[in-house]
């Protein structure tokens, strides 16, 4: 069974289950930027996963289609 169907059938509360979705997100993107940057998770820090950030928002820019995360993000906050 794929993730989101286990998240759904976990009996966890609607509060849970988004926390649940949110950390399985960022497991799986965690896992994408380790293999990227050459490094394991356990290697990631703060400042590794923000250059990652960096690097894949100037693909963005650049329009170079290897760009993982794919949003309009010319509406800072």
């Amino acid at each position: 069974m794929e993730e989101a169907g286990l998240v759904e059938i976990s009996g966890l509360s609607t509060h849970e289950r988004f926390l649940c979705r949110l950390t399985i997100s960022s497991l799986n993107l965690l896992r994408v930027i380790a293999e990227q940057e050459g490094h394991s998770i356990e290697e990631l820090n703060a400042g590794r996963i923000c250059d990652w950030f960096l690097k894949d928002k100037l693909k963005r820019e650049q329009h170079i289609g290897s760009a993982v995360l794919q949003f309009d993000d010319t509406d800072d906050f």
